[in-house]
């Protein structure tokens, strides 16, 4: 066989379904023998968009995605969400190509020196490979999927000689390589335990990592025999369901649940799992509580960055749940039931303390809330929304959503321009459910011509763009941190999204007034003939909820 059949039939074995890229001309071969092979060939606008593809399938399916570009632009423009992707803990492949291994020095795309491509990718990939010889195929495909998925998952970086996808040879036998998940000690198990003996209100905030070790059962019976109230991070929205009576909302201090909020600050140990403690994962740090800390994660190097553990545990979410709840069977712990009522009467509290919020400056243009409010309306249980960085997804902090993983944000490198291309690919991954793509007005401008790209694959992802003619989030910032207000950097022209989706292909709909929301919105969900775009001109003036608290402000200029 040749070597791009060689590499497919590597991907094959370790049951790759679907390809992110842009076509190019040295990755030809690779990309027509994933077509001739029954493989998916996502062909995205912008490899940009290609690679936050790749993300979303990533966190959608729960393993390895594959994003195959071209090397020069094609492997530069992808950086931003393999970034992501190293610092949030996604597995994905990505395949870049060598110039032509001819003696020239001047080939397009090249860089000064041949290392020059592979050292940008060292600092946001776990891994970096080299395959020069068709032999080497098998073992190198091998190792970089056992590595994207050990331990903390990660994207691995490949780069090919373009030479070797048209060259002839055999290889081989494939061997898939298994990954071992980090345990606990028996003896830092016993550690836990004799805290949580000692603790008279213990609470757990769960992070993705629980998502990704399958751990979410253990999770609950260990909420339950503890009677403890559950939390979880922003990005691990869904983890619980919603007939569990201990949930008690999104921790993300003074930007999440006010029940959260309330709950950590009542709390005398606080039991983290699989969480990192971001910036944005924490209200830009207003995150409190007084007890001790046991913070469990997968990776040594996301533990203690923001607060310091009493314990640290380095392991993998499910290993150290099941040990935990083993030990904890032998202590025989009769818990009283008596904190299901408390976590009641807390989000009877925050409901009332959001109507408050929600009802106030109804005045005037459509509130960013009330866009989300009449989302709920409409919105399926299994529904995936995927948030773009700006002040509209800060809404969606605090928005109920119960199934696991259908919220797809970003609280760590925080990189506009996911929510098109990531709804775009969820939509085509997922057909038949509901997807909201959740976009502020800068947010599509970077990527949102990957609507095409949804009417290219007859995907029909529903993206609405809170149009507010401005970064608003940036603009806020500016207040807070610098006490300025400079258009020149946040304004952005007026813009009708509604007709750019017309031009490429997908139904355009426009809202200006709060009493046509429910219907567009309906309108949008019902129409299952391709992509559509709902642009709602939102009041640039006010502030997110969740910011309201953090900034005991409501309106921009009075921060």
């Amino acid at each position: 066989m040749i070597g791009s059949e060689g590499i497919v039939e590597c991907l094959t074995q370790e049951n790759v379904d679907m390809i992110f890229t842009v076509a190019a001309e040295n990755i030809y071969p690779l990309l027509q023998s994933c077509l001739k092979n029954g493989l998916s060939v996502i062909n995205s606008k912008l490899e940009l968009s290609a690679a936050f593809m790749a993300l979303t399938y990533s966190r959608l399916k729960k393993k390895p995605s594959v994003l195959i570009v071209t090397g020069g632009p094609g492997i530069i423009g992808s950086l931003s969400p393999i970034a992501e992707a190293r610092l949030e803990g996604d597995p994905m492949i990505v395949f870049s190509t060598l110039p032509p291994n001819d003696g020239k020095k001047t080939h397009m795309h090249q860089l000064i020196n041949e290392e020059d491509q592979t050292n940008i990718l060292v600092p946001i990939t776990k891994e970096q490979f080299k395959i020069k010889k068709l032999c080497d195929i098998p073992k190198v495909i091998s190792e970089a999927f056992g590595k994207c998925r050990e331990k903390k998952p990660g994207p691995v970086y490949i780069e090919l000689v373009p030479e070797i996808l048209l060259e002839e040879g055999s290889m081989p036998k494939y061997e898939h390589r298994e990954t071992i998940a980090p345990k606990p000690s028996t003896d830092e198990v016993i550690k836990v335990c004799e805290l949580i003996l000692k603790s008279r209100f213990p609470v757990i905030i769960a992070g993705r990592g629980v998502y990704l070790a399958e751990a979410r059962e253990e999770l609950l019976k260990l909420a339950q025999i503890l009677d403890a109230p559950l939390t979880t991070t922003i990005m691990a929205k869904g983890l619980v369901p919603k007939n569990f009576r201990l949930y008690a909302g999104v921790a993300a201090g003074r930007s999440g649940d006010i029940t959260a909020e309330k709950i950590l600050e009542k709390s005398d140990l606080v039991i983290a799992i699989g969480n990192r403690f971001s910036e944005m994962g924490t209200g830009r740090y207003s995150l409190r509580f007084s007890g001790k800390l046991v913070h469990i994660n997968i990776s040594e190097e996301d533990i203690g960055r923001v607060f310091k553990p009493d314990i640290a545990i380095v392991s993998d979410a499910r290993e150290f749940l099941t040990m935990l709840l083993k030990e904890l069977e032998k202590k025989k712990i009769k818990n009283e039931g008596k904190n299901v009522e408390l976590v009641k009467e807390f989000w009877s509290k925050e409901e009332e303390e959001l109507k408050k919020l929600y009802g106030s400056l109804k005045e005037g243009p459509i509130k960013s809330w009330e866009v989300i409010q009449t989302l709920n309306q409409v919105i399926e249980e299994d529904a995936i929304v995927v948030g773009d960085v700006g002040a509209h997804r800060i809404e969606t902090f605090i928005m109920p959503l119960y199934a696991p993983q259908t919220y797809i944000a970003t609280t760590s490198y925080v990189s506009m321009g996911l929510a098109v291309p990531g709804a775009v690919a969820a939509s085509i991954i997922y057909p038949e459910k509901q997807v909201f793509g959740i976009v502020g007005d800068g947010g599509f401008l970077m990527t949102g011509f990957e609507i095409s790209t949804a009417v290219q694959y007859n995907a029909k992802p529903i993206i609405i763009v809170f149009n507010d003619s401005s970064y608003k989030v940036l603009r806020i910032y500016e207040h807070v941190r610098y006490h300025s207000d400079t258009k020149e950097l946040y304004k952005l022209p007026e813009t009708d999204f509604a007709k750019i989706a017309e031009g490429l292909g997908a139904k355009g709909i426009r809202v200006f007034e709060r009493s046509q929301l429910y219907q567009s919105f309906k309108e949008a969900v019902e129409w299952r003939k391709g992509p559509v775009v709902v642009d709602v001109k939102i009041d640039p003036e006010t502030i997110p909820v969740p910011f309201q608290r953090l900034y005991s402000s409501k309106r921009i200029e009075e921060i």
